[in-house]
């Protein structure tokens, strides 16, 4: 649901309690805002440690292959062929 906010005259924002709660947000933390479109942005939480950030990243890729293992097992058998 939309939480409306008013942009300042100096171009910033308040993000709303109910937003800064379930995101976890503290004050000082640094989130990054891409925008979307014209009329839509994105606001992210930017990680501490973008290595972490990273981390189990395309999981669900190895997974739907059949894990590690076995995808490593026909990647080498397509290599006798």
């Amino acid at each position: 649901m939309p939480m409306p906010t008013t942009l300042s005259r100096k171009y910033q924002i308040v993000v709303p309690k109910p937003v800064r709660e379930r995101m976890g947000l503290r004050a000082g933390e640094e989130v990054a805002i891409y925008p979307f479109d014209e009329e839509r942005a994105i606001l992210v939480k930017h990680p501490s440690d973008s290595v972490r950030a990273l981390r189990g990243l395309g999981k669900e890729l190895w997974h739907s292959l059949g894990g590690t293992e076995n995808y490593i097992k026909q990647e080498r058998a397509s290599w006798r062929r």
